[in-house]
């Protein structure tokens, strides 16, 4: 992935609000309550996330799975993916 694209990428996901979050969600026709948004934003707060960085990715989805569902961490580490395949 282009530098660039990847600094872009970790700079909106450190500074994502959980409003943002649930818009976002809704563009993919992927329904997150403002809750489950508020318990994602906490967990990518603990992180100074590096996206290509692979051990830190898989640590935030378990996390996400773990205090929010497996359902919305697979389907979070599937929109992640296709950003990273680009």
């Amino acid at each position: 992935m282009n530098p660039f694209m990847v600094h872009m990428l970790n700079s909106k996901l450190n500074q994502l609000t959980a409003q943002e979050l649930v818009q976002l969600a809704g563009q993919y026709q992927f329904p997150v309550s403002m809750q489950e948004a508020n318990k994602v934003i906490g967990i990518l707060r603990r992180y100074n996330i590096n996206i290509t960085n692979a051990a830190q990715r898989a640590e935030i989805i378990e996390a996400i799975a773990a205090e929010v569902s497996r359902e919305k961490a697979n389907y979070i580490q599937y929109l992640i993916n296709n950003y990273l395949n680009r």
